[in-house]
């Protein structure tokens, strides 16, 4: 997966990675793990790590995940980033998932 995150304190981060553990979970259907690290904007970075949400629309070729994570701290602030998986794909013949950003905000660490 990657894509941009939204524009916050006047910039953007870059992000690029794959999902990772498929999780079975109660009532037939699963998650994954995700982690990654932004691209330099700005003279700094921020390290990322989640789980997406349950498995939406069942368990076949049209389902997606929802997730929201926050970023590490980096140069005195984290972004929160919500958003959701995209259809599946194949890459080398195993199922993954994309992700589309769809919010972020910034939160000043106090």
């Amino acid at each position: 997966m990657q894509g941009l995150t939204l524009i916050a304190d006047g910039h953007r981060h870059l992000f690029s990675n794959v999902t990772d553990l498929l999780i079975r979970i109660p009532r037939g259907t699963h998650r994954h793990t995700f982690q990654g690290i932004t691209n330099t904007t700005d003279n700094h970075r921020h390290a990322y790590s989640g789980t997406t949400g349950p498995a939406i629309n069942g368990q076949g070729p049209n389902h997606f995940h929802r997730f929201r994570i926050m970023t590490q701290i980096s140069n005195g602030h984290r972004h929160i980033i919500t958003g959701r998986t995209t259809i599946p794909m194949l890459i080398r013949g195993i199922q993954t998932h994309g992700l589309i950003i769809e919010k972020v905000r910034k939160v000043k660490v106090k």
